[in-house]
């Protein structure tokens, strides 16, 4: 049987916690490198008539929406 002291066991779950929390953060970074995409050459848009938000060609400022078929602009802030 292996004996363990209070302080002992208390050092342990610690130590089990922070390699738990250490390999839950090295893999929420693998995730955001591996599954991340960019937009270097789309716009996000947002529809006004029903509120769904698409990519549309960076160089279009009118396209229209996937899913209400309405025109929506893209307007320089």
């Amino acid at each position: 049987m292996i004996t363990l002291s209070y302080s002992g066991g208390i050092l342990l779950y610690l130590l089990i916690w922070l390699v738990t929390i250490g390999i839950l953060w090295a893999r929420e970074l693998w995730r955001n490198r591996a599954y991340s995409w960019e937009s270097n050459s789309r716009r996000i848009l947002n529809c006004p008539g029903c509120h769904v938000s698409f990519t549309a060609p960076d160089n279009a400022n009118v396209t229209r929406c996937p899913q209400c078929n309405s025109i929506c602009f893209y307007r320089k802030r």
